[in-house]
């Protein structure tokens, strides 16, 4: 199966005759999953991400949501991500990914370009074992899971506890983490979220959910800083300018 962009970024109004779209001007999170592959029939993540639209995330954070399903497809993926990036302009972009390994909710700091060994479902690897040939061997995220996950571990009304990682894993999941992170890593995110036999799908939406608002606050916590910087840099050098 395809893959799977869930996004109203425009929504039309009718005016008489005329059509009339209205450009939607909130800012996009973008939000993957990935769909099964041999070891997960079912997977999680494509549940987990599914599951957002029961949390009320655009309200609460006015953005516009963009879910969609990925390919297990090291081709589709390299060649989807750049293209999403520029059509979408995401203010944060999260990845979410299933782990045999993962007890609980895991947020990855960083993402490799080496290492790709193991079979997409086409039974494709990358020339090399390499994510982009020349790329940096690993690109942290500017976002702070170690913040993220204290804050989520204070949420009692959460049923999964969080940690943060180093290691996603050396397969699509860090794969499309990199491409992303390459993008701009101050608002790119990757979650591996535990199977079903650990926790329900509501419950790892819900944690999933509450990661993403704190990626999403400290995204603009950075913005707003950078602003004020960049504002406070013109004002220096306009009195600057402006000396005799």
């Amino acid at each position: 199966a395809g893959a799977r962009l869930r996004e109203t970024n425009t929504t039309t109004t009718e005016m008489g005759d005329a059509s009339v779209e209205v450009k939607d001007s909130r800012p996009v999170i973008y939000v993957t999953g990935f769909g099964p592959f041999p070891s997960h029939a079912v997977n999680a993540s494509q549940l987990a991400v599914d599951g957002l639209a029961n949390f009320n995330l655009e309200e609460e954070l006015g953005v516009k949501l963009v879910t969609e399903t990925m390919k297990v497809e090291y081709n589709y993926v390299q060649k989807t991500i750049p293209q999403r990036w520029a059509n979408l302009k995401p203010k944060l972009t999260v990845h979410v990914g299933v782990s045999g390994q993962a007890e609980t909710l895991t947020l990855e700091q960083l993402a490799h370009n080496a290492g790709y060994n193991r079979q997409d479902n086409c039974g494709c690897m990358p020339g090399s074992g390499l994510c982009i040939p020349d790329g940096d061997q690993v690109i942290h995220s500017g976002i702070r899971m170690d913040l993220i996950s204290r804050n989520i571990n204070k949420n009692t009304g959460l049923n999964l506890p969080c940690v943060k990682s180093t290691d996603a894993g050396r397969f699509l999941c860090d794969f499309i983490y990199y491409l992303s992170l390459k993008e701009d890593r101050n608002r790119s995110a990757f979650i591996h979220v535990p199977t079903l036999n650990r926790f329900s799908a509501k419950d790892i939406s819900a944690a999933v959910a509450a990661a993403i608002k704190e990626m999403y606050k400290q995204v603009v916590e950075r913005d707003m800083q950078e602003g004020k910087e960049e504002l406070n840099g013109v004002s220096v050098k306009t009195k600057c300018d402006d000396m005799p």
